[in-house]
């Protein structure tokens, strides 16, 4: 169950019915800080007699992948496909009630505090590898079904955490400005704010130096990310979660500054290292040509979740 955009840390309610019990579960945000404790408050009515052993609120993250297996028939023939897999989940459990005993029409309205994993994993959502999280409250019934309510949430990757050199990124992944070079072109990429944040704008620079005149049919700029599973036969994707073009169709020569503006796609992208997965994340500067190999330029960014922590 995951959450396809970055939430407003604001506040949210979900309600459901499960067995006998009417389920009300507040929590007083969506998107969770790493190594912070999130307040939040469940309300149960029982439409029949309720009897359980404990009423337990988790946080439950579970990471995914794709890769490929080969596999044989009887005859000897083999085939290919791609399988998804999956790991075994994290929980961050609380108690919040022991031998819990309800009434039909009874009421049992709890507050609690749950502690965020301090280093996530972060929420990665993508499908060649991933992570996603989920709220859930239930009773443990003796001898019955459990009664339950989730609810996805969404696990921050700070700007403090890859400031901090939690995640491997590349050496200049982090730096404001950094320079690239192709064909014999340079390149400076300015970029603030740095790391790059989902969902948010940013504003920079780029510099292009030329050793001669050349004719583009545009100048385009792309952020993309490569999410890749790092097992055997892993499968990998790259996405673009940001385009602009800079300049059109024309003559390019001696150096040449361009501005970037640009706000970014709130799918939760950030860089991240995951047990069986990756995401990683480039700036490329394209150098349209026609009737020719196009020129790219590159250089490493980092990109977080949040710039709360």
């Amino acid at each position: 169950m995951t959450e396809p955009t970055i939430p407003s840390a604001g506040g949210f309610a979900v309600e459901s019915r499960s067995g006998a019990v009417d389920w009300h579960l507040e929590l007083d945000r969506r998107l969770l800080l790493p190594g912070r404790l999130v307040d939040g408050r469940l309300r149960l009515r029982a439409r029949g007699d309720v009897r359980a052993r404990g009423l337990v609120v988790a946080l439950v993250g579970i990471e995914h992948w794709r890769h490929r297996v080969t596999r044989s028939d009887g005859q000897g023939h083999t085939h290919t496909e791609v399988v998804r897999s999956e790991g075994e989940p994290v929980r961050e459990p609380v108690l919040v009630g022991q031998d819990v005993v309800l009434a039909a029409g009874e009421v049992l309205d709890r507050t609690f505090q749950l502690p965020v994993p301090s280093l996530g994993p972060a929420t990665l959502e993508a499908d060649d590898a991933g992570m996603d999280w989920t709220l859930e409250a239930k009773l443990d019934i003796e001898g019955g079904f459990d009664s339950h309510i989730e609810a996805p949430v969404v696990i921050a990757q700070p700007t403090a955490l890859l400031r901090a050199g939690v995640v491997t990124l590349a050496e200049l992944a982090l730096y404001d400005a950094a320079d690239s070079a192709a064909d014999g072109v340079t390149a400076r990429i300015k970029l603030s704010p740095m790391p790059l944040v989902c969902g948010e704008a940013f504003d920079g620079e780029l510099t292009l130096t030329l050793p001669r005149s050349l004719r583009v049919q545009e100048v385009r700029v792309e952020l993309r990310v490569r999410i890749e599973a790092t097992v055997s036969q892993g499968e990998q994707e790259e996405l673009t979660i940001w385009s602009g073009t800079v300049a059109g169709a024309g003559d390019l020569d001696g150096p040449q500054a361009f501005a970037l503006h640009g706000v970014l796609a709130d799918t939760p992208l950030p860089s991240i290292e995951l047990p069986h997965g990756r995401a990683s994340a480039t700036m490329h500067v394209i150098l349209a040509k026609a009737w020719a190999v196009d020129t790219h330029l590159v250089r490493d960014v980092a990109i977080a979740t949040t710039r709360e922590l």
